[in-house]
């Protein structure tokens, strides 16, 4: 039974690797990010902040859901979880404000996460397309 079952990119790559790791890692600690986002523009006064912090709280308990899905519902769940996902992204794209010394941090680190895994996305797949990884 793997507690990260809906985290798992099998799909995209086809070997374990570090490069893989690393990437599932980011793709984790992305939303932990936006809910830090959504403290300090909540810590700001509006209100959408908190309703980023549940969103992001039923996300991520929705990613380490610790039952496995039934052989029916894996591919719907993938689904679920990169539409989830790209939601949070594009709802903290919305709400981001960057008038604020807390703001600039906050967000700055979702920039940063963003960044680091548009980047180790980007080498992962090399380096699994030209069969570099090997299996751990």
């Amino acid at each position: 039974m793997d507690p990260l079952f809906q985290v798992d990119l099998s799909f995209v790559f086809e070997q374990p690797s570090i490069w893989r790791t690393l990437v599932q890692t980011l793709i984790l600690i992305t939303p932990l990010a936006i809910a830090l986002s959504g403290y300090a523009t909540w810590r700001i006064g509006d209100r959408r902040g908190l309703l980023l912090i549940a969103a992001v709280a039923l996300y991520t308990l929705w990613m380490i859901w610790p039952q496995p899905l039934v052989p029916e519902l894996v591919l719907p769940g993938r689904v679920v979880s990169v539409i989830g996902w790209f939601w949070l992204v594009s709802a903290w794209g919305r709400q981001a404000k960057w008038h604020e010394p807390f703001l600039l941090a906050a967000n700055s680190i979702v920039v940063t996460f963003m960044i680091t895994l548009i980047l180790t996305t980007g080498v992962a797949l090399l380096r699994d397309l030209m069969g570099y990884d090997l299996p751990l």
